[in-house]
């Protein structure tokens, strides 16, 4: 059992899940030339929004917001010191692509694309079948422990022998 919190304090090098996001976000199916420190970094950087709220939206279709929302959304999208301007809001970003999801959900999504490459690393690294034996050994999947409704840091990475 592996807890998934911190997405937003793993670092590109120590990050487990590098040559899974490589093969994934530089292939054909991916389009993308590189991927590597920025980009993570990015990633990263958009699964803070899991924990936002998102804001509202009034009968007029323009976005409103309270106060302390637009507070929280500045301090997790803006004001990185350092890397104020360098990286869009994801806020931004659903906006601009008209997501129904959200920055909740967008953030939510770069969480588990970066548990997905932890649990990618476990099945083939920590867990991999022996050479003499096309037998997986253990089941490795993402584990949803209790209602996102109770805390958005709801799953956790699960290794199980067969």
């Amino acid at each position: 059992i592996m807890a998934t919190c911190c997405h937003g304090l793993c670092s590109w090098n120590e990050y487990v899940g590098r040559d899974c996001f490589l093969r994934l976000f530089c292939s054909e199916l991916g389009g993308l030339a590189i991927f590597g420190e920025n980009e993570f970094n990015l990633l990263k950087r958009w699964t803070s929004a899991s924990v936002l709220e998102d804001s509202h939206v009034s009968e007029a279709g323009s976005r409103t917001s309270t106060d302390e929302n637009e507070t929280k959304e500045e301090h997790y999208t803006e004001n990185v010191e350092g890397e104020k301007g360098r990286y869009p809001s994801i806020f931004t970003v659903v906006k601009d692509l008209g997501l129904a999801c959200g920055g909740k959900g967008l953030g939510r999504a770069c969480q588990r694309l970066i548990d997905f490459g932890r649990c990618e690393y476990m099945r083939n690294d920590l867990f991999a079948p022996d050479s003499q034996s096309d037998d997986k050994c253990f089941n490795v999947g993402i584990l949803h422990y209790v209602s996102r409704d109770v805390t958005p840091q709801n799953a956790l990475l699960l290794a199980s022998r067969n």
